[in-house]
This record gives structure tokens, C-alpha cells and sequence, in this order.
């Protein structure tokens, strides 16, 4: 059974919504919420339809046999100081019946792959300081964790 990774289009919204669900109602542990509510389902919905009419953030499901196992979102932007683009990796997530079978690794290769095709300076993440699964896995595939960097944000 091979792993496929798609562009998300309007038609995979009914299913991707189930795993955005999943990534906002996960924690740090790694425990979705079994059932969403239809309140959750709706604001998954119109998530994914604003993200794709967003022409700066992409979404990638993976599947397999015609099930929708995770996503990745990605953004670009640009290296000032090596003059090259720069892709973000906003969000990963795999459910959580799905973990541990090389899916949330696809994705990643994806976006390695991808970054690669178009010459980018780097390929940039960050995640939570408690989560090892992640952070294992982004040393495993070559990921250097940047000491000394905080993150700033302003929220609106």
C-alpha cells in the first residue's frame, strides 16, 4: 500500500476537515478528541476553504486507499540574507491511528523535496519544547535545532 500526497482541493474538504479537527483538538501528548463536534466541523470547513483561496499557504493531505491518514500546510517566504525562498512548515499532523507508520515522515520528505526543486535557502519548523516524537523525527531526517532562537509574535 503506497502513501500518496495530494494537493488539497475542494473536493478532499469533507475528509481533510476530520483531521483538522484532530490537529486542533490534539495536545502535546498526542491524544485527539475521538468524536468533533459539528460546531468544530463547521469551523474546519470554512478553514479549509479560506486556506484555499489563501494564495500564500499550500495543504498537502496524504493518503492511502483513498483514506486521509495527515496534512501538512506550508508557506513561502524569503532569505534576505542568502537571497533565496524559504519554506515554513506551518502545520503537520498525522491522526492519531495513523501514527507511527511513516506518514507525518512522507509529508516531511514532500516538503524536503519540494524546498529542494526550488532552490531554497532553508526549510524552517518549530513545535512545541515537550513533543520528542516530533522533535526525533526531524533529527532523523536532518533537521538542526536552532539554539538561542525565541519566537516573537504579535497577535491580531
Amino acid at each position: 500500500m503506497k502513501l500518496e500526497v495530494l494537493s488539497l482541493d475542494r473536493s478532499h474538504i469533507p475528509d481533510v476537515k476530520f483531521l483538522l479537527a484532530g490537529y486542533l483538538n490534539s495536545s502535546s501528548n498526542g491524544i485527539d478528541e475521538i468524536e468533533p463536534s459539528p460546531e468544530l466541523l463547521e469551523q474546519c470547513d470554512q478553514i479549509l476553504i479560506r486556506l484555499l483561496h489563501d494564495d500564500s499557504a499550500f495543504c498537502f493531505a496524504a493518503t492511502q486507499e483513498h483514506e486521509f491518514l495527515g496534512f501538512i500546510v506550508l508557506s513561502w517566504s524569503f532569505s534576505i540574507s542568502k537571497g533565496y525562498p524559504v519554506l515554513r512548515i506551518e502545520a503537520l499532523y498525522t491522526s492519531s491511528k495513523h501514527r507511527k507508520k511513516g506518514v507525518s515522515k512522507r509529508l516531511l520528505q514532500y516538503a524536503i523535496d519540494l524546498a529542494a526543486s526550488k532552490n531554497a535557502a532553508r526549510l524552517q519548523l518549530e513545535t512545541d519544547e515537550d513533543n520528542a516524537p516530533a522533535r526525533a523525527l526531524y533529527n532523523q531526517l536532518g533537521f538542526t535545532l536552532i539554539q538561542g532562537k525565541d519566537v516573537y509574535m504579535s497577535f491580531f
